[in-house]
């Protein structure tokens, strides 16, 4: 009776495994591990989480995408018709993935493996990631560089731009523009005091993951904090939109500090 049962339950377990291989892609939207938390006329992005162990359905991307990674992770991706490849994540890992993809991501290691998926609805040509001449010049008053602010372009394309802000305790980025419509993903708890043009201060907190769109403005950063902040920015490139965007002028006119 009880070499039947441990049959059956092998059974059960390759017609499970079975199952598994068999079953037709999803769409990300409906897949369960991804979890939408922002849409609009530029992106559509998911918060993703799956625990050690766990494994996402196949789902399908229709769009080009970029992920930004939350923490360190290590995964086996199954793409359809492929043997599963392992690979490894590190927290502020930013990936481009062109549209089309269809996989399935196992949770090998752990930790949990977490992102955030941003599908790009506009399609993106001439992407790259920068590997040289990458750090962009921030004015820094303090004798110790270890206490300037520092940005750094991690991709480029025609559509936007995606650099890492990194703001260690005291410092301060001075005034800069944002151009047109662009996303931040906080990779660390922060308190940064934010000083838009012409507005008064105020301090909001940021949460790790934590998504903020913004229309296109002029403002000075500065970490009240004891730790250091780092922040995933994706700033878009051309006509500019939301309430009030048009007044701040034209994308060929750049200025100082601008994130192109």
């Amino acid at each position: 009776m009880r070499n039947l049962s441990i049959v059956t339950l092998f059974v059960i377990l390759a017609l499970t495994a079975w199952t598994q291989q068999a079953q037709a892609p999803v769409e990300v939207s409906s897949e369960p591990h991804h979890h939408l938390v922002l849409e609009n006329m530029f992106v559509r992005v998911f918060a993703v989480s799956v625990d050690p162990g766990a494994s996402t359905l196949m789902h399908r991307h229709g769009h080009d995408y970029l992920s930004v990674s939350i923490g360190d992770a290590q995964v086996m991706n199954a793409k359809e018709g492929a043997q599963p490849v392992a690979a490894s994540f590190h927290d502020g890992d930013v990936r481009f993935t062109a549209a089309g993809l269809v996989h399935a991501v196992s949770n090998t290691g752990s930790t949990p493996f977490r992102n955030r998926t941003i599908e790009l609805l506009a399609p993106t040509t001439n992407q790259k990631a920068c590997t040289e001449a990458c750090a962009i010049p921030v004015p820094c008053e303090s004798a110790d560089k270890a206490a300037c602010p520092s940005v750094v372009k991690l991709f480029t394309s025609d559509q936007w731009s995606v650099t890492m802000v990194t703001l260690p305790p005291g410092a301060k980025y001075p005034q800069h523009t944002h151009l047109a419509n662009f996303l931040t993903v906080p990779l660390t708890e922060a308190d940064i005091t934010r000083k838009n043009q012409d507005q008064p201060e105020t301090v909001p907190h940021s949460k790790v993951g934590e998504l903020t769109w913004n229309n296109p403005l002029v403002h000075t950063l500065t970490n009240n904090g004891k730790t250091t902040a780092k922040t995933i920015v994706l700033e878009f490139r051309g006509r500019p939109a939301g309430e009030g965007s048009e007044s701040l002028g034209p994308k060929d006119a750049p200025k100082p500090h601008d994130h192109r």
